[in-house]
């Protein structure tokens, strides 16, 4: 299986229709979307996507488009302000407390809670 190395995030689905299973993936940074009989195919298409999209941009005659910056740049701190409610701050702050966990870890516990 060939590596390919992808600088752009995608949001990869599994899709299936009756006996028929495969894989879609979401380019946002390029409004592309991918099919593949597998996950390996998939990543193929999402490299030649993206590929052919930057040489598409590159080469309109006139007016260039933009190429957007890649993605895998981009750092992630590890934190995010959520703005909820007053009434569920409360309520998980309890249910964290009744844990004797953290608020953080117990909001981490129900979004990968899976």
């Amino acid at each position: 299986m060939k590596k390919f190395t992808i600088e752009y995030d995608y949001i990869v689905h599994h899709v299936s229709d009756g006996d028929s299973v495969g894989y879609k993936a979401v380019i946002p940074a390029f409004n592309g979307l991918v099919f593949g009989d597998d996950l390996s195919a998939l990543e193929e298409g999402v490299a030649l996507a993206v590929e052919e999209e930057i040489k598409a941009r590159k080469s309109v005659r006139g007016k260039k488009r933009a190429i957007p910056a890649p993605d895998r740049h981009q750092t992630f701190s590890g934190k995010f302000m959520v703005r909820i409610h007053p009434s569920m701050h409360e309520k998980l702050a309890l249910e964290a407390k009744a844990r004797g966990k953290s608020l953080n870890a117990h909001i981490q516990d129900k979004m990968f809670k899976e």
